[in-house]
């Protein structure tokens, strides 16, 4: 048997754990948090953080792993890929994973690469900021999950917003960006020596401004075969411009009223409950497509059901009692289930109540759980 290198313990982290298991390999597991959940099932944990990777890598030397993973975790992924490198295993370049987790590095590479990208500027409250783009959205070059993002329709609110975004920001610079009215949609990929495979589009719903929180994603998308097309070409152009070699990518955009797609954010690893939404929709494993990459191996899939999944967000009691309702009446489209004992506001991803997932298998059902995306 084989050992595989695993960073975080979180539950977002199961499927790969589980995958990795039947696949027959040697799961060793890292995480700061010595209680978290994904020890219970690794063969062996080590109380580290996964931010540390100088003590990842000297682990990696001594069991030499055959491959250093994680999901839906920016430091995760930059470790994972600066240990990778140094082993020479098949994996992004260090370089390819800092560029996917730097907002304003993304910008300057679809700018450079002629792919469309919301007007931009890196600002500090130290200077006089001239811009003139509103509505408007502040946000740190190097957080995810919506931590501290705020959307501005004036000037007076620039001080208040940099305020919020630079505590989330490790290298405390800001980026504000025009604001791009529009539908959003991610891609989700797999690629292995630069060959690049698309597994799926997906809705994802976005609150009104202000907030500009995500709420649920849909998959697949419900497009027309043109725009999937379009949509498609665009993502191997972005896989291209960011030099994605190896692994997931999950590559968010918007398209405008006009037809025209532009890049919000690329990050090179499996978003946040993708792995689950295509295993219930479509019947493939992305975790093991992801760990197939890892060895450098070809890969194939096929779709073995066109089903619809999607994950509702518990952002507020509102969202609890809708999940609620859906167990009542919708018991066999409830995939998972959520026990909360106090529901707060959250202001971002990383503070969710919980979060739950549907199955739907017929498509004249998707209106009682999901609106059209507009």
């Amino acid at each position: 048997m084989k050992d595989i290198f695993i960073l975080a313990g979180s539950e977002e982290q199961f499927e790969l754990i589980f995958e990795a298991k039947r696949l027959c390999f040697i799961v060793h597991l890292f995480d700061a948090d010595k209680e978290c959940l994904g020890k219970n099932y690794a063969d062996f944990f080590y109380h580290i953080d996964i931010a540390d990777k100088e003590a990842i890598l000297q682990k990696a030397l001594e069991i030499k792993p055959v491959a250093v993973l994680t999901i839906a975790t920016e430091i995760g992924n930059i470790t994972s890929c600066y240990v990778s490198e140094k082993l020479n295993l098949p994996t992004n370049g260090y370089n390819v994973a800092l560029n996917t987790t730097n907002k304003l590095k993304m910008k300057e590479i679809a700018k450079d690469n002629y792919i469309k990208t919301a007007l931009y500027k890196k600002v500090s409250l130290k200077e006089d900021l001239s811009w003139n783009f509103f509505p408007c959205i502040i946000k740190p070059v190097d957080s995810s999950a919506g931590r501290g993002v705020s959307f501005i329709n004036s000037s007076e609110d620039f001080e208040d917003a940099i305020k919020l975004a630079v505590p989330y920001s490790r290298t405390k610079t800001v980026l504000v960006e025009e604001y791009i009215k529009g539908v959003q949609f991610s891609i989700e990929t797999i690629s292995v020596d630069k060959k690049h495979h698309i597994i799926a589009i997906t809705e994802e719903y976005i609150s009104k401004p202000p907030r500009v929180i995500e709420t649920q994603q849909l998959l697949p998308a419900r497009i027309d075969k043109e725009l999937e097309k379009k949509i498609e070409e665009f993502a191997l152009n972005v896989l291209k411009a960011f030099n994605i070699s190896f692994g997931a990518c999950h590559i968010e955009i918007k398209i405008d009223d006009k037809g025209e797609i532009y890049l919000i954010e690329i990050a090179s690893r499996v978003g946040g409950w993708r792995s689950e939404l295509i295993n219930l929709a479509f019947g493939i494993s992305y975790c093991q497509l992801l760990i197939f990459s890892a060895l450098n191996k070809k890969i194939e899939f096929e779709k073995s059901r066109k089903d619809f999944a999607i994950v509702k967000l518990i952002l507020s009691q509102k969202d609890f009692e809708e999940y609620e309702y859906y167990l009542n009446n919708f018991p066999s489209n409830v995939f998972s289930r959520v026990k909360i004992d106090k529901i707060k506001e959250s202001k971002h991803l990383s503070d969710l109540n919980g979060f739950y997932f549907l199955h739907i298998q017929d498509k004249k059902q998707l209106e009682n759980f999901i609106k059209e995306h507009k």
